[in-house]
């Protein structure tokens, strides 16, 4: 009986669909993977987020040691991979917020950016070892943002008082709120990728955040 049972689970094992490591993807796209592959002597591991069709993570080996400045080596890296992330200017579109240096690792963060503006929740993580060599890249972001806005900025036709009078509404407790700040950004998920007013707050001991659509002064 036990016999007839671990065979059914073997069968049931062996008869799954293969793990898909790669999504399906453009013909530049399947270049880029090759010649980053052959850059990191086959340790090249690529993590795939199936909403965006964009790389999680991308890790390995994936550059020789370099003596330049840590954004230097990123923005080097990031341009050769663009079109994994559908950005095209990397330098515009990755914006070098912060670098933290340790004893064992140098961490480069950089936040999307859309026309000047930055985008709601898109920050990537390149790390980099004392040598100079780009271990681990992570971060999600969605492709052709500026091709779903139609290459057209979003102007606001809410002033932040108006917004901030909206939030209000929507949640009292933030008028008490000690670490209330706000940001304008693009939201990346949302059909149209609108310009939004992000208010971040602290509600019951947690952070908290309410976003106001700059063009209607509705909260989404």
């Amino acid at each position: 009986m036990i016999t007839h049972l671990f065979m059914a689970i073997a069968v049931s094992f062996w008869s799954l669909p293969p793990v898909i490591e790669e999504m399906e993807l453009p013909k530049r796209s399947r270049e880029v993977l090759q010649n980053i592959r052959k850059e990191s002597n086959n340790t090249l591991s690529v993590k795939w987020n199936e909403a965006t069709g964009t790389p999680e993570v991308i890790s390995g080996t994936l550059t020789k040691p370099s003596l330049h400045s840590p954004g230097w080596i990123s923005y080097d890296y990031l341009h050769k991979i663009k079109e994994l992330y559908g950005i095209k200017r990397v330098n515009e579109d990755l914006k070098i917020v912060h670098i933290d240096k340790s004893e064992n690792m140098i961490k480069v963060y950089l936040q999307r950016q859309l026309f000047k503006k930055p985008v709601y929740g898109e920050r990537m993580i390149v790390e980099i070892d004392p040598n100079g060599s780009i271990l681990r890249i992570e971060g999600v972001l969605h492709p052709e943002l500026e091709k779903k806005r139609l290459g057209r900025p979003m102007y606001p036709a809410v002033t932040l008082d108006e917004a901030k009078k909206a939030a209000f509404e929507s949640d009292d407790s933030m008028r008490v709120s000690k670490s209330l700040y706000t940001e304008s950004c693009y939201l990346p998920d949302r059909e149209g990728v609108p310009l939004v007013y992000v208010f971040h707050y602290e509600k019951n001991g947690r952070p908290a955040s309410i976003k106001v659509h700059a063009l209607t002064g509705r909260v989404i």
